[in-house]
């Protein structure tokens, strides 16, 4: 096995206008080990340091905050001007590694999926126990945060920003159907769409760079009442028009792509990571990847390739050749070896995912995370869990 039977996969692409040298992405995974403040730590330097030694195509660096008191997890790094030199560092010591990979930073808004016992779980309509209904002008500072972070990431040297609209975070919570909100932010979906129409041209005419890549990864069909893929607040049947309309919004906003992913984890989770007895329900993802690649010039990259271990090269491989993919973005791999890739191309043997879920269980006891198979420390984390 080495890279000469994937030509595809190794073939070079591009975001933007910067070049790939291969078709493999390395999807967003928090690891939660941030330093005090959500600074960047010399865990998460070594993490990094090891993924670009990888040689991904394109590595994401894990859903970075735009605002310190709404978090999803107790040590989440956040992107904000007094955590900025970690953020250089770390850019520094990966592009010394692997000056060819594109280092994406992945920005969001926790909304309300911030730990209640940590940090403010807000919601944009319908709150639940223990959620804080979002203001008209609460939205508008989270925007101007976001935009903020963004050129943050720019000034930290990072080759672009990935927007995080999916897996039930604010930004996906945003777009959904079922957000009735009676202001400028909820309701119809100009509405809906606002924050997304508003907030790419005003970050795009502050940039310094006019390569500086700009993309989103988005939930296409969430699988719960009024979420997103659905026709409205009462609806849970699948419905792609409004997602349809998003994709083209970012495309004549100028975004350079699109990352297709569904569900929800903790909600619908076997639509955004499928287990062993949920194995076939990657062939929605797939299909979700070639329908956003029949809509768009943007570039698309496609998920939910994890499940599937040696048998996913070979499936990436030949979704791109067809044109249903432009790259092919790995989750929970790059947790169980971060050297994948460039363990393909020298045709080395592979630590694959076993989809044991040690590190999602990991992450929501807001331990440390990572592949507990193939890592000693996580191996330890994990056997003194309940400690």
């Amino acid at each position: 096995m080495s890279q000469n039977q994937y030509s595809y996969l190794f073939k070079s692409g591009s975001l933007g206008n910067k070049t790939m040298p291969n078709r493999f992405v390395s999807q967003a995974m928090e690891a939660n080990d941030g330093g005090p403040g959500g600074s960047v730590s010399e865990m998460g330097i070594e993490r990094y340091k090891k993924l670009a030694s990888g040689h991904w195509g394109a590595v994401v660096v894990e859903a970075l905050s735009a605002d310190s008191g709404s978090l999803a997890r107790v040590n989440q790094m956040i992107l904000t001007r007094e955590n900025l030199e970690g953020f250089k560092f770390l850019v520094s010591e990966f592009k010394r590694i692997a000056p060819e990979t594109i280092l994406l930073f992945q920005v969001t808004h926790s909304g309300r999926k911030a730990v209640k016992s940590h940090s403010t779980a807000t919601a944009l309509y319908s709150p639940a126990e223990g959620e804080k209904l979002q203001s008209t002008n609460e939205v508008e500072n989270i925007r101007y945060a976001i935009m903020e972070a963004a050129l943050l990431a720019e000034e930290a040297g990072a080759d672009g920003v990935d927007f995080k609209m999916c897996h039930g975070y604010f930004g996906c919570e945003m777009l959904r159907p079922g957000n009735v909100r009676d202001d400028k932010w909820g309701g119809s979906f100009e509405n809906r769409s606002r924050f997304l129409r508003e907030s790419i041209p005003e970050i795009r005419s502050r940039l310094k760079n006019p390569d500086f890549i700009l993309g989103s990864r988005i939930s296409v069909y969430e699988g719960i009442e009024g979420g997103c893929g659905t026709s409205g607040p009462g609806e849970i049947l699948e419905d792609l028009e409004e997602m349809e309309k998003i994709i083209k919004i970012m495309e004549n906003l100028g975004m350079d792509y699109v990352n297709i992913s569904a569900g929800i984890p903790g909600t619908t989770s076997d639509i955004t990571r499928p287990t062993a007895p949920s194995k076939n329900l990657y062939l929605h993802q797939m299909r979700y990847t070639k329908w956003a690649k029949g809509l768009t010039k943007m570039k698309v990259i496609g998920s939910a390739y994890s499940i599937l271990k040696e048998e996913a090269l070979s499936m990436a491989d030949e979704n791109i050749r067809k044109g249903y993919a432009d790259c092919a973005g790995w989750g929970r791999q790059s947790f169980a070896d971060p050297l994948f890739p460039e363990k393909i191309r020298q045709g080395e043997e592979v630590d694959y995912c076993t989809a044991c879920s040690g590190c999602t269980k990991l992450m929501v006891a807001q331990k440390n995370d990572g592949c507990i198979l193939y890592n000693d420390y996580y191996k330890n984390v994990w056997k003194n869990r309940n400690k």
